[in-house]
């Protein structure tokens, strides 16, 4: 079994090799109305993982607890094991559930963390949308 490194410790030019694109648009493999396509999906995924992380956030602030656990588990089939999503101020007392890949526990401080990463990533698309946008209308 081979183990491919991680993107995060490849080079450039290992990165662009590795998924089988140049750095220029004659070796890059896809055109410029291609990009923009790809550009726009992925703000459409970051509104959403946005109003995602809004939606929990405004859930933590309206249960004015300290600790909200929610089943997200809809379907429930036999057998199955209900995924929580905890809320807390403090997750010393769930350090053993976030051993579980059903669990996530979340802190205001990461859902803000969450809120500021994602916001910073539809702002990214955003701006490259519009710097590519005049281009992909003249096409």
């Amino acid at each position: 079994m081979s183990t491919r490194r991680s993107v995060e410790s490849m080079s450039d030019a290992q990165t662009l090799t590795a998924f089988g694109t140049g750095p220029d648009a004659a070796t890059r493999g896809f055109d410029a109305a291609t990009h923009t396509r790809v550009m726009a999906s992925e703000l459409i995924r970051a509104r959403e993982r946005l109003a995602h992380y809004r939606t929990l956030y405004a859930a933590f602030l309206e249960a004015g607890e300290p600790l909200m656990i929610e089943n997200l588990d809809d379907a429930g089939g036999a057998g199955a094991v209900p995924a929580k999503l905890i809320f807390t101020d403090d997750a010393t007392p769930f350090q053993a559930s976030m051993a579980s890949a059903d669990v996530v526990v979340w802190s205001e401080a990461a859902l803000l963390d969450a809120l500021t990463r994602e916001r910073t990533i539809a702002d990214f698309f955003t701006k490259v949308l519009d710097e590519l946008e005049p281009a992909a209308s003249a096409s």
